[in-house]
């Protein structure tokens, strides 16, 4: 996309002197093609050869690729920066409401909705306590993906790029593959909710293959094309999802009823292992929060970010999940619900609600539903595209927009073999991700605030992001994330595995248990780490 002129030709989007908001000037202003001085695009690759083998070549298959990267954009206007560094002058997009937008857009999907009915359907909760326990954890967890946003601006580095300076160059690329996993996991569970109304649109007469191939086919179209577009689609998609939930509310409103639950030891066990997965779901954006809005200022004030994405995560998880819970609570005391859920889980119990009150028109809000597994799935497949070039130099030179097709080719087939089991997958998989996360911020939020005392200045993030010898040797933070895990083991409860400290949650009330695995995980790393990383920074020098 070009810059449309104005009044003064001689006056480019950029002078050497810095930036001149050309978005104000024109509402189509492309914040990825602007330049410090109007010529280089700023989605290409401006790293050097040196930057990233460090053997200064300047010849040969991967100097052409880089290349060819470069003109990828310039020809197609697409993004293909990876994680480079984006340098202040190429931070242009002032619209820091846009961090809400995103956040609304990726969190008022069918997924959220779906947290929401394992409350009262597996974890066998009342609406009372499923609400509450929503709430409460949901409002502490939107915190850590808020704050963790907050480093975008500031660094100009995408999340798992900014891990390097707690976990290390190399114990950096463990935390990118974690995530690059956690990133097709998401997606996976997403497109199994998507597919699985899809199919119940079709009465059932579209099978599951064919569900899970559209929904991928729609989430790669608008995932290949990068920031500008991801942040254009989800500043819109959530509209259509917000009005299908209030319609859904509206006609299942004179249904609604709160069942009778279990109290004392039982009851606890119930809101700590639910309370786990809506964590799971909440600081899974943890991971990738800060990659949505790399282009933003360096002078934006913190406070401002975190707002901001806070607002944008915190009441649609609490709003949607709340819906979820609802319906789940009301289907225990409805046979024709129920056994919707019993023979096609998500998809099935949708169609029991809308389809009998609506005909069509509720086949119609089904199917905006299913496109808000779109938003949700984009902005995995983007964010996959980015961690997995923290991995390996070689796997950075490979040209973003090649990373969502090889993720599609990744997760279809899975999502395929898991159609009809959303409800074991989704709680087996938060439960796990909110885990690793929980060991993740854990040490990044403990080397911002003790070692680098909240001042964005220490980490000089221009001469340092891509110098292994500069960045800490990582060695603290894997050894507490080894202690983390130890304590995750202990204090799990799953259907394969229950810790022996999850175990006596329950009780002989609960013979399930009460997971308390991310607890124990973030707290065991969080005791562990400092400690480890006063030696590392005394005995090794970084």
């Amino acid at each position: 996309m070009s810059v449309k002129p104005d009044s003064e030709p001689t006056v480019l989007a950029f002078t050497a002197q810095g930036p001149l908001s050309p978005e104000s000037r024109d509402p189509t202003y492309d914040v990825e093609k602007a330049s410090a001085d109007g010529s280089t695009p700023v989605g290409s690759s401006l790293r050097s050869e040196t930057d990233l083998d460090g053997e200064g070549e300047t010849s040969g298959v991967w100097v052409k690729l880089d290349r060819w990267n470069s003109k990828l954009e310039d020809v197609l206007g697409l993004e293909t920066r990876g994680i480079e560094r984006v340098a202040e002058e190429d931070q242009t997009d002032k619209r820091l409401w846009g961090n809400l937008l995103v956040w609304l857009a990726a969190n008022c999907v069918l997924p959220t909705f779906g947290v929401g009915i394992l409350g009262p359907l597996v974890f066998g909760m009342n609406l009372g306590d499923s609400m509450l326990t929503i709430l409460f954890f949901n409002v502490f967890t939107a915190m850590i993906p808020a704050f963790m946003s907050t480093f975008g601006p500031a660094l100009g580095l995408r999340q798992m790029t900014s891990a390097r300076y707690s976990w290390g160059y190399y114990g950096g690329k463990i935390v990118g593959l974690l995530a690059c996993i956690a990133c097709v996991g998401w997606t996976i569970v997403n497109t199994i909710s998507g597919t699985q109304t899809l199919v119940a649109v079709a009465d059932w007469n579209l099978s599951p293959a064919a569900g899970t191939v559209i929904i991928a086919v729609l989430t790669l179209i608008v995932g290949f094309l990068g920031y500008r577009f991801v942040h254009r689609y989800e500043s819109v998609s959530w509209i259509p999802t917000a009005i299908s939930f209030l319609v859904l509310l509206g006609i299942s409103a004179k249904h609604l009823v709160s069942q009778p639950m279990q109290v004392g030891r039982a009851e606890a066990a119930s809101v700590l292992s639910f309370g786990g997965t809506v964590f799971g779901f909440a600081v899974g954006w943890s991971s990738l929060s800060s990659d949505y809005n790399v282009y933003m200022p360096a002078s934006s004030k913190s406070w401002k970010v975190f707002l901001w994405t806070y607002t944008g995560l915190v009441f649609p998880l609490v709003l949607v999940m709340w819906l979820g819970a609802a319906i789940g609570s009301a289907a225990k005391a409805n046979a024709d619900w129920m056994a919707a859920y019993e023979e096609h889980e998500l998809g099935g119990l949708l169609h029991a609600v809308f389809v009998p009150a609506m005909g069509g028109g509720g086949k119609f809000f089904m199917v905006l539903l299913v496109l808000s597994v779109v938003a949700n799935n984009i902005v995995n497949v983007y964010s996959m595209g980015m961690s997995i070039s923290v991995i390996s130099t070689y796997l950075a030179r490979v040209p973003r927009l090649t990373w969502p097709i090889v993720i599609t080719a990744i997760y279809i087939p899975l999502a395929i073999v898991g159609a009809d089991k959303f409800g074991t997958t989704l709680e087996n998989f938060l439960n796990v991700l909110g885990y690793w996360l929980a060991i993740y911020v854990t040490i990044v939020l403990e080397e911002h605030l003790i070692f680098r005392k909240s001042d964005w200045a220490r980490y000089d993030a221009a001469n340092t992001w891509d110098r292994k010898e500069m960045l800490p040797w990582g060695l603290a933070a894997v050894a507490a994330g080894l202690c983390g895990w130890a304590g995750a083991v202990l204090g799990m409860a799953q259907v394969w595995y229950i810790g022996p400290l999850g175990k006596l949650v329950g009780g002989d009330a609960n013979p399930f248990g009460g997971d308390i695995g991310f607890e124990l995980a973030a707290g065991f790393s969080g005791i562990v780490f400092p400690p480890l990383r006063y030696l590392e920074k005394r005995y090794l020098g970084r």
